[in-house]
């Protein structure tokens, strides 16, 4: 009896073994993996029959990888944006994707609103499916109608995605940035744009100078000659003997009326 009660005991955990083994390279569910680079966010003064607004719009690019072994369905997404400073508890709206673009030609035509809808953009951001073990990136556009400037000492972007994995909406990456006054000058009468490392990054100090002195260091007591390079002319030293016989071969060639270089 002890025998076949261990060898019933081996045999379920084999079994139990096996179905975890199935399901973990077979069967497991759709298990999505996103990561976004930076945002760009622009400000578009629009102006039509006497009456101006301003189109705020986002733009980022972004992928999503399935790391289970399943078919998974992207539903939508979204971008969140929480105004932290106001005394109105969890005040937020939202910007929805207004197009996919190409990114080439995006770059290219992105400070032209009308330009890179007419050349750049995809269509809607449409629900798509991700194979198994596999990723899809993409490049999208949020935008939301504003009628009067939104002047705020920080507001916060959140990139949310929708699956089938379940019913509710998920972060997956977040951005902060200052909108004052001289910065929404700078986006809505000038027409730059300004960058926004994720949150997920940290502090970028790959991009700083330490100390901030640095260059007084680095750039030497030496005074700097000008002109750039100086070239001289340059010849050909042969050795002794064929010095010799080169001379001597000119020479013919001179009383013979040759040309010489």
């Amino acid at each position: 009896m002890k025998a076949r009660t261990i060898i019933a005991i081996v045999s379920s955990l084999a079994l139990v073994i096996s179905l975890a083994t199935l399901w973990q390279t077979h069967l497991s569910r759709f298990r999505p993996v996103t990561a976004a680079g930076p945002l760009t966010l622009r400000i578009c003064r629009i102006e039509s029959k006497g009456k101006g607004w301003y189109i705020s719009q986002v733009d980022c690019r972004f992928s999503v990888t399935n790391s289970g072994d399943r078919v998974g369905k992207m539903l939508g997404i979204r971008m969140l944006v929480h105004y932290p400073g106001l005394p109105i508890p969890n005040a937020h709206e939202y910007f929805l994707p207004h197009s996919e673009v190409d990114p080439s030609s995006f770059k290219e035509h992105a400070g032209n609103r009308f330009a890179w809808i007419d050349k750049a953009s995809l269509g809607e951001a449409v629900p798509f499916a991700i194979l198994p073990r596999s990723s899809v990136s993409k490049h999208v556009v949020f935008d939301k109608r504003w009628d009067d400037p939104v002047i705020q000492d920080e507001i916060q972007f959140t990139l949310e995605i929708l699956t089938d994995r379940n019913a509710k909406w998920v972060a997956v990456e977040r951005w902060k940035q200052c909108l004052d006054g001289s910065a929404w000058s700078e986006l809505a009468e000038v027409g730059t744009s300004i960058r926004v490392e994720p949150a997920s990054v940290g502090d970028r100090e790959s991009y700083a100078t330490v100390p901030v002195n640095l260059h007084e260091f680095t750039r030497g007591k030496k005074s700097i000659p000008k002109g750039g390079f100086r070239a001289h002319p340059s010849h050909l030293v042969l050795p002794g003997k064929a010095r010799s016989e080169n001379a001597e071969e000119g020479r013919k060639k001179g009383s013979s009326g040759g040309e010489f270089e």
